[in-house]
Order: C-alpha cells, then sequence, then structure tokens
C-alpha cells in the first residue's frame, strides 16, 4: 500500500528501467525461499536487456508479490520460471494446480484470497494490478505449461 502511496504522490516522470535486471535481482533474492520450499527456479531472459518506463521499485514490489505467490501456491514441488521477452513481458509460471477460469478476476480484488485459510491480507495482487495500471500496462493469468499459472505482466516497452 506504500508503494502505491508513493507512486499516486510522484510528480517526476518515470525512468528508463531494464526489466532482466529486476526481474533476475527477485529471483536472487528469492531463490532461496523456493528452494527451501521444494522447487526448482529457472531464468528465462530472451535477451540480456530490455526497457521499459516506470518506477523501479514499484516494479521490483510486483515481480516479487508474484514469484512470492508462486512460491506459496505452487504446490511446493516442480519448477518456478520467470522469463522476461519483448516487447516489454515480465512472466512468471508455476506447475501447481494453476487458478480456476472463474477466479482469474477475483482474485485481483482485494482482500480477496483463493484459499480462505491462508495467511496474508489478500492485498498482493490487487497492489500488482495497481502497480501495472498506474505503469499503463496489464497483468493477466494464463494456464501455464504444461500445467499450473502463469501470471503475465505486460509493459509499455522502449528502444534499447
Amino acid at each position: 500500500m506504500l508503494d502505491l502511496q508513493r507512486l499516486d504522490r510522484q510528480t517526476l516522470p518515470f525512468e528508463k528501467v531494464d526489466l532482466v535486471a529486476i526481474a533476475r535481482g527477485v529471483i536472487v533474492d528469492l531463490a532461496p525461499m523456493a528452494f527451501s520450499a521444494g522447487y526448482e527456479m529457472s531464468f528465462e531472459p530472451e535477451r540480456d536487456t530490455l526497457f521499459a518506463t516506470g518506477d523501479r521499485t514499484a516494479i521490483e514490489r510486483a515481480v516479487t508479490n508474484i514469484v512470492q505467490n508462486a512460491i506459496e501456491h505452487g504446490g511446493r514441488a516442480g519448477k518456478i520460471t520467470v522469463s522476461v521477452t519483448t516487447p516489454a513481458i515480465i512472466e512468471v509460471r508455476d506447475e501447481g494446480d494453476g487458478v480456476p477460469p472463474g477466479e482469474r478476476e477475483r482474485i485481483f480484488e482485494p482482500f480477496y484470497r483463493l484459499r480462505p485459510q491462508d495467511h496474508g491480507a489478500g492485498l498482493g495482487l490487487n497492489l500488482v494490478q495497481e502497480i501495472m495500471h498506474l505503469h499503463g500496462g496489464r497483468i493477466e493469468i494464463l494456464d501455464g505449461k504444461p500445467s499450473g499459472a502463469c501470471f503475465r505482466m505486460s509493459f509499455r516497452a522502449l528502444a534499447a
């Protein structure tokens, strides 16, 4: 919530940010947590750098929330894959049960949790959606391949 408040008050224009570097940093930070929870981690950047315009801290928060969500809900087995592709997309895929199609819009609502017994306030995915909106981008949920969930964050691309 503080990230959103900070972004709402931002008067300076967004900066050029490298989505590959942001995603790599999140993976380095969260890999120990993923490994201890029983996952493999994979990082698949399409290029060495991929630029977008935005707030680095907010984008890091969004990617962190999605990867933490995969760690918590990915079934505690298999692989979590983070990819960065053109034009300016970050995807986080897990091999868990996925998100039922009827729940895919609701999980972005504030305080909504797919499994009510889970811990947390149900604000993480809402925060991601708000961050993407403020960046002129979008978040969507797709079916993972071969199973699981795929969260796709699409940003406005910049030329290298």
